[in-house]
C-alpha cells in the first residue's frame, strides 16, 4: 500500500507542480521550505527536540493555525513537560505560526506525503502523538504513525458530504486510514457520522464542537473602535463601509458591480476588498481599474491622505480589525462553486450583518446556525447580492437585527476549545499510564 500511496501522491504532485512553484516564491526561504518538506529538519531544531516529549500538531494554513492556537497553549499549560511542534503547508500559514514560537513551541513545514519524507520527519521528531487539524487525511503519514504506534487523531474535525463521497469512491485506499485514526474530535454530529461511515471506530469519535467560535474574545468583538480606527484607515466619519472578506476569483467582479450600483444611491459608500490569497491583490486591482474606480493597497499606508473608493488588502492580519468598521459584510468563497465558503465567525463576533453565497460546505454547520437564527442572508447570484446589501445598508433596524442575531449565534456555540483541551489532557494521561503498565 505504501508504494501505491507514493505513486498516487507523485501523480498529484506532478499535476500541482505549477502551484507549488508559485508557493515557493512566497516563502522567506524557498530552500528551507523544500528541505523541510522533504523531511530534512535544521540541525538546531533537531537538537532542540532531543530528549523532549513532542506533540506534533499539524495545521495546514492560516485558518487552522488560528483555530488551534489557544488549544495548543492551554494544553501545554495543562500538561507541562510536553513540547509542541506546529507544522503548516503554506508560507502564509508558516508566517502566522512563527509568531507562536517560544520555549515550548517550535514551527516548521509539513513534509510531503512521500514515505521517505514522512519517515525522516518521524525520526527527527519522535513524537508522543500526532494531532491533525480539521480534515487532514495523509495516507503515508497516518500509515507510518500506525507502524510506529504513535497515536494519531483529528482535532476540530470536519468532513463535508463532498469529501466523504470522494473517500467512499476510493474505499480500498482510504478506509484503512480512517480505521487507523485513534480519535476524531468532531465539530458536529454530521461530521462524526461521516467519519464513522468512512471507517473510524464509533468508540473513537466524539463531538466537541468547533474551536473557531472561540478564536476572538467577545469583548474585542463588542468594542467601539471609534473614529481613531477610521482615521488610521483613511475613512471619514460619514463614510459607510462595505467589506468583502476572503474573496476568490470570480467574486470580486460581482462585488464591484454591486458596489457601483449601490454607490450611485449612497455616494459615501466605500469598499474594502480582501482576496483570500493576498498575492491576488494586483489582479484584483486591475479589475477595479477596469470598472473606473480608484483604489489603494493596504500595505501602502492607511492615512487619511490616501484617497480612493476601494481599499484592497494585500497583507495578512488586518481584515479582522477592519470588520469593526463594517456596515455590511460579504463573506467570500461562497458564490463560486468548489471553494466551500470562508469563515463568517469574525464578522459575527463584531455584530455585523453578513451576506454569503450557497457554496459553504467547509463551514456548513456555522452557516446553518447563522441562517437558521436569521443572523445572515444567503444569496445565489450578483443581482441577489446587490439586493441583500441594499436592504442592509438602507435599513438601520434590519442591519442591527442581523448583527445582533449573528453575535448571539456565535456566543451560543462557544466552548469547544476547553472541551478539546480536557479530552486531550485526559488522553495523554491515559497513554502515559499505558506506557507505565
Amino acid at each position: 500500500m505504501t508504494l501505491l500511496y507514493d505513486a498516487a501522491y507523485l501523480a498529484v504532485a506532478v499535476l500541482s507542480l505549477g502551484a507549488f512553484i508559485g508557493r515557493l516564491s512566497q516563502a522567506e526561504s524557498w530552500r528551507e521550505l523544500l528541505r523541510q518538506r522533504l523531511g530534512i529538519l535544521p540541525a538546531a531544531l533537531r537538537n532542540e527536540l532531543a530528549g523532549k516529549k513532542v506533540i506534533w500538531l499539524h495545521a495546514v494554513s492560516v485558518g487552522e493555525v488560528i483555530a488551534v492556537e489557544n488549544f495548543m497553549r492551554r494544553l501545554l499549560r495543562e500538561r507541562p513537560g510536553y513540547h509542541a511542534v506546529l507544522t503548516t503547508v503554506t508560507p502564509t500559514g508558516q508566517r502566522v505560526a512563527k509568531k507562536l514560537e517560544g520555549p515550548d513551541v517550535s514551527v516548521c513545514y509539513f513534509p510531503f506525503d512521500f514515505s521517505f519524507a514522512v519517515r525522516r520527519f518521524f525520526r527527527a521528531l519522535q513524537p508522543e502523538c500526532l494531532l491533525l487539524a480539521e480534515t487532514e487525511i495523509w495516507p503515508n503519514l497516518i500509515t507510518e504513525a500506525a507502524r510506529l504506534q504513535v497515536p494519531a487523531g483529528i482535532l476540530n474535525a470536519r468532513l463535508s458530504r463532498r469529501s466523504a463521497r470522494r473517500y467512499a469512491r476510493f474505499k480500498m485506499l482510504f478506509r484503512p486510514l480512517f480505521e487507523r485514526l485513534q480519535f476524531v474530535l468532531a465539530q458536529t454530529e454530521d461530521d462524526a457520522e461521516r467519519f464513522r461511515a468512512c471507517g473510524t471506530d464509533s468508540s473513537r469519535v466524539v463531538v466537541l464542537g468547533n474551536m473557531k467560535f472561540d478564536n476572538m474574545s467577545l469583548e474585542q468583538g463588542g468594542a467601539d473602535r471609534g473614529q481613531s480606527l477610521r482615521d488610521r484607515w483613511g475613512f471619514a466619519a460619514e463614510d459607510r463601509i462595505l467589506i468583502a472578506g476572503s474573496t476568490h476569483r470570480g467574486e470580486e467582479s460581482l462585488v464591484v458591480k454591486a458596489f457601483l450600483k449601490l454607490q450611485r444611491k449612497e455616494p459615501r459608500l466605500r469598499l474594502v476588498l480582501a482576496p483570500r490569497h493576498p498575492e491576488r491583490a494586483q489582479e484584483t486591482a486591475q479589475l477595479v481599474l477596469r470598472e473606473g474606480l480608484d483604489y489603494r493597497m493596504s500595505s501602502n499606508g492607511a492615512g487619511a491622505e490616501k484617497k480612493g473608493a476601494v481599499v484592497i488588502l494585500d497583507e495578512l492580519g488586518v481584515l479582522r480589525e477592519l470588520y469593526a468598521l463594517a456596515d455590511a459584510v460579504f463573506v467570500g468563497g461562497s458564490l463560486v462553486p468548489g471553494r466551500g465558503g470562508q469563515n463568517p465567525i469574525e464578522p459575527a463576533v463584531f455584530r455585523k450583518a453578513i451576506v454569503h453565497g450557497p457554496h459553504v460546505f467547509n463551514f456548513e454547520r456555522v452557516y446553518q446556525a447563522l441562517d437558521g437564527a436569521g443572523g445572515a442572508l444567503r444569496v445565489y447570484n450578483g443581482p441577489e447580492l446587490e439586493q441583500a446589501l441594499e436592504t442592509i445598508l438602507g435599513n438601520a433596524s434590519e442591519n442591527e437585527r442581523l448583527g445582533r442575531l449573528a453575535y448571539q449565534t456565535v456566543v451560543s456555540l462557544r466552548g469547544a476549545t476547553e472541551k478539546h483541551v480536557r479530552w486531550m489532557a485526559d488522553f495523554l494521561a491515559s497513554e502515559k499510564e499505558l506506557v507505565k503498565g
